[in-house]
């Protein structure tokens, strides 16, 4: 499945959403709920010892999901977690999401705790939540080597070419670059790619070429 992630302000009109990024607007547009799978929450401070205000945040997010497949959340806000502090609620809230029939999901990001693959594939194997995948926070040199070791834990892929410092999202001009890394994720049974980027012609131009490159495969 190819799914498109909101991530604006306010939705753009024309697209059809997957994953509403709670981070970029809160409030869920009634128009979209039909077409959305999951959520991405925003970023909260669930690593700090003695501070459950962030997981708190969290669970009220969970609580307001109806019918809602998955939630990704970040492990950290940008200074470094406490290790033993974050399995702690990173376990409660995967339980927690569970009784709602929601799988809580854990991204990759660029810089921290969360760049370092063994940091996240330890977090999922020690308190049974899942992987979302983002390629783009990832260099190209190890990609491979993130779905290896996430493999059967990954359950959605946020998919576009690159992020850079004061640019963010790059679109894939061509599928150069992502074709071995989409290759490997069939390989290991992942084919929900989420599309990544903010501006409308480039989702569709990936979108297409997603769609060329699945079509090639069947």
């Amino acid at each position: 499945m190819i799914g498109t992630c909101m991530r604006f302000s306010k939705p753009e009109k024309g697209l059809e959403y997957t994953d509403w990024g709670l981070h970029f607007c809160s409030n869920i547009d009634e128009n979209f709920k039909k077409g959305l799978n999951g959520f991405h929450a925003p970023i909260v401070d669930i690593g700090t010892p003695n501070n459950k205000k962030g997981l708190e945040t969290l669970k009220n997010i969970v609580n307001k999901l109806d019918n809602a497949d998955y939630l990704t959340i970040h492990l950290h806000n940008g200074k470094e977690p406490e290790y033993n502090t974050l399995l702690e609620n990173v376990s409660e809230l995967t339980e927690y999401s569970k009784e709602k029939n929601i799988t809580l999901c854990i991204e990759n990001l660029r810089n921290g705790f969360s760049s370092k693959p063994e940091n996240i594939i330890n977090v999922a194997e020690e308190t049974g939540c899942k992987i979302t995948f983002d390629i783009g926070h990832t260099a190209y040199e190890n990609r491979m080597n993130c779905i290896d070791l996430f493999s059967d834990k990954i359950y959605n892929v946020h998919t576009y070419e690159k992020e850079c410092d004061k640019i963010g999202h790059v679109a894939p001009k061509d599928l150069t670059n992502l074709k071995p890394v989409l290759d490997g994720l069939l390989n290991v049974g992942c084919d929900f790619w989420l599309i990544e980027l903010m501006d409308v012609e480039e989702i569709i131009n990936t979108k297409n070429m997603l769609n060329k490159y699945l079509e090639f495969h069947k």
